[in-house]
């Protein structure tokens, strides 16, 4: 019997501490340059886009992230924001959405 009502406790353990353990890449948008302004934080898969063009900081934890010239991903990709590494700019970019891949 006692058995019985440890698998549940261990399951319910397990699930809580792998979904603390997940982490996404997340691209930090700000309003204007030097990280300055409102910010706003993209980190779902697939297509977004970016509300503020002053500046940004990417935080690379397993996935990339697509960045495209226009809203909703369209046109061709321009650039690729690496899944292992961190990124930033001071100043503006001209970076209208990104699709980050999972």
């Amino acid at each position: 019997m006692k058995r019985l009502a440890l698998v549940p406790v261990i399951s319910a353990a397990m699930v809580a501490i792998m979904g603390t353990a997940a982490y996404a890449s997340q691209y930090v948008a700000y309003e204007g340059p030097g990280f300055t302004g409102r910010s706003v934080v993209i980190d779902r898969c697939g297509p977004s886009n970016i509300p503020f063009h002053g500046s940004y900081k990417w935080y690379g934890d397993g996935q990339s992230g697509r960045m495209y010239n226009q809203r909703d991903t369209q046109g061709v990709m321009h650039f690729e924001l690496p899944s292992d590494r961190n990124a930033e700019q001071r100043t503006p970019v001209g970076w209208q959405s990104i699709f980050i891949v999972c």
